[in-house]
């Protein structure tokens, strides 16, 4: 609905103030000046109501998947019908818009075209728009905001860090290890076709969508090869630092998230496809990314804090698998159910980080335990979760949440991190 501006509501009082003083003080030449004054923001009122835009919007992304706090470049197209105006629209980034900016005139045969730049503040499914078009008349004493309702999806995906070769090895060339073409295939050999009713939505792919400007899907099947596994705890009682009711947040569990991203990509560069397993359920239907371990950072992207589930379920059966573990200060029924994911006389790495904001950590350390004999004296009857996975053979890193992916996983591979004028060295 229009409204008056700030301009055209003292517009308004002041005529009606000039209305009342010429019959008050009988001075009839302020009447045609209070009419005026009057007049004019009903005038304009009347002008931005007659002239309502009407448009349809599309968007660009550049990227198409986009990466946490990595520059988006978004391009807007509006067509259809609509006077130069202001425009404004809604971004996932603080303020939480962009612009505003001038909007030129858009007909029927030529659309305007708009961009800017925006880094997503958050993971995930993140919306983009609204778009909102302020119309003014010519002296701004009326407005029009015109919703044009139309939001663009766009997939944001935790940041990524290029690991060192670190404590996994590459498999061996028997385990049926995909090819370096397989893992290496362009996103344009990728066969995709129209998104149908029913479809699920981790099989859009996103980059030949943005391409296509309509849904499409990927038809192609996962290859076949040697799987590792990504344990990620997903409790919100494991993270000391979590707050909110709904929709908890911690900054612990984004540190986890961002290295399970860096290992998930560095494993499926190794050649392990890479399998997320978390104690509460994963996201439904979660989108898959493009490149290196995709279905892994779609399910990252929307990973979220649950409910402490003393229930969990256990697997079927403890496998050989290399083991990545992520935690924070997980309970003993979290770190049971961790262990039972790999046979302990597997000869595989077993590997667990631990993030922690104690502020006594100021590097990355990894734990060594000595096991405990069958006769040994003074066994505490509780153990830390360091301690309970050292003792099943698993290497351990304790680290703080200000260091890098990069220094986590040297200290998993047992190389000391120093410190030198401020800045970490592996």
């Amino acid at each position: 609905m229009p409204r008056l501006t700030a301009r055209g509501g003292i517009f308004l009082v002041v005529g009606v103030g000039l209305l009342a003083l010429a019959y008050a003080v009988e001075r009839p030449e302020l009447l045609p000046v209070g009419a005026i004054a009057v007049a004019a923001p009903l005038l304009g009122v009347l002008v931005v109501a007659s002239t309502r835009p009407s448009v349809q919007v599309s968007r660009r992304f550049d990227p198409a998947v986009a990466v946490h706090d990595e520059v988006v470049r978004v391009t807007t197209t509006v067509a259809g019908r609509a006077r130069a105006a202001e425009w404004i629209e809604r971004v996932p980034m603080a303020p939480g818009f962009a612009g505003p900016g001038r909007l030129t005139d858009v007909r029927l045969t030529r659309p305007a075209e708009f961009g800017y730049r925006y880094w997503p503040e958050r993971r995930g499914l993140v919306e983009v728009g609204p778009l909102l078009i302020e119309d003014h008349d010519p002296f701004a004493l009326a407005v029009r905001v015109t919703d044009t309702r139309t939001v663009t999806t766009q997939l944001v995906l935790p940041s990524v860090v290029r690991l060192p070769t670190g404590p996994v090895p590459a498999p061996a060339s028997d385990t049926g290890a995909r090819s370096a073409r397989s893992r290496e295939r362009s996103d344009d050999d990728v066969v995709t076709r129209e998104y149908r009713q029913g479809d699920a939505l981790r099989r859009v792919h996103w980059r030949v969508t943005a391409r296509q400007g309509e849904l499409m899907v990927r038809q192609d099947e996962p290859q076949a090869g040697p799987r590792s596994l990504l344990l990620v705890d997903t409790q919100r009682g494991g993270y000391p630092d979590a707050t909110g009711r709904r929709e908890a947040t911690s900054d612990l569990f984004e540190w986890a998230v961002r290295f399970a991203a860096s290992v998930a990509v560095h494993l499926d560069e190794r050649g392990y496809a890479v399998d997320l397993v978390a104690p509460t359920a994963l996201p439904d239907d979660a989108p898959h990314a493009d490149g290196p371990a995709g279905v892994a950072l779609g399910e990252l992207a929307l990973l979220e804090l649950g409910r402490d589930d003393p229930h969990r379920q256990a697997p079927a059966g403890a496998g050989a698998l290399p083991v990545v573990a992520i935690a924070s200060r997980p309970d003993a029924e979290t770190v049971r159910w961790m262990l039972a994911h790999r046979t302990p006389s597997a000869t595989a790495p077993a590997l667990a980080v631990l993030v922690d904001d104690d502020p006594s950590l100021l590097l990355p350390t990894a734990v060594t335990v000595t096991p405990a004999g069958a006769g040994q004296e003074g066994v505490r009857e509780v153990e830390t979760a360091e301690e309970s996975f050292a003792r099943a053979g698993w290497v351990v890193a304790r680290v703080p949440a200000s260091a890098t992916p990069v220094e986590a996983w040297a200290a998993l591979a047992g190389e000391r991190v120093e410190q030198e004028g401020g800045v970490r060295r592996a």
